[in-house]
């Protein structure tokens, strides 16, 4: 996913949780969310950071004198233009909050990611790389065959160097994998990521013991 598309998919979601994207886009957007469980989890981000500051907001209700005192001031004929205008404003108040959650709160693209995929081609897991580089996270998106009594492993491959242990691939849901300097320097380099069959818990010698089950290549942002 290019930069600019990243930033758009993220727009959306913010409007789409917001509330913001309506009718024709709105649709679109949740068969585009239906398709692809990376648009579901930008939705979830963006549910997840706007639901916590909902909790902090404390609702405010104008006594009913308020509309009273405007009205006897304003007089019967500007009534109706001046609801006209609060209601403008109260638009545009939404817009700029809106705005203003999606400018500080918004979710930072991925700096690296890597599609895992089976021999027919479908999608087992999705590999992010932070846009800081501290972490990554690895999402299972496909059925994923685990084998018993043992564990994957995940491996950057930096050109001309051993291959790097990131750290176990989860057999569902999402698991991010906080690195070290040497783990971020390798996937700094690495054009492919690893996924090999290892001893239960993960190799016991830094490097892969079993069968490499599969390679991705790393596609920069």
């Amino acid at each position: 996913m290019k930069p600019n598309q990243a930033d758009v998919l993220d727009l959306l979601a913010a409007e789409f949780v917001l509330g913001t994207l309506a009718g024709a886009a709105r649709r679109r957007f949740e068969r585009w969310r239906d398709a692809d469980p990376f648009v579901e989890r930008r939705v979830r981000a963006w549910e997840d950071r706007l639901a916590g500051l909902a909790f902090q907001l404390e609702p405010v209700t104008p006594s009913p004198g308020v509309w009273v005192s405007i009205e006897r001031q304003i007089g019967p004929v500007l009534q109706g233009r001046w609801r006209a205008v609060a209601a403008s404003i109260a638009a545009i108040a939404v817009l700029g909050f809106g705005w203003f959650l999606w400018q500080q709160l918004r979710v930072a693209p991925p700096a690296a990611e890597a599609v895992i995929a089976s021999k027919a081609g479908e999608a087992l897991w999705r590999v992010e790389l932070a846009a800081d580089g501290e972490y990554v996270e690895v999402s299972a998106v496909g059925a994923v065959s685990y084998p018993d009594q043992r564990s994957l492993e995940l491996w950057a491959l930096p050109p001309e160097a051993s291959p790097v242990s990131l750290g176990l691939m989860p057999a569902s849901g999402r698991l991010r994998l906080v690195l070290d300097e040497r783990q971020r320097a390798a996937v700094g380099l690495a054009a492919n990521v690893a996924v090999s069959e290892e001893p239960l818990g993960g190799s016991p010698t830094g490097a892969p013991t079993g069968p490499v089950l599969y390679v991705a290549a790393i596609a920069r942002t």
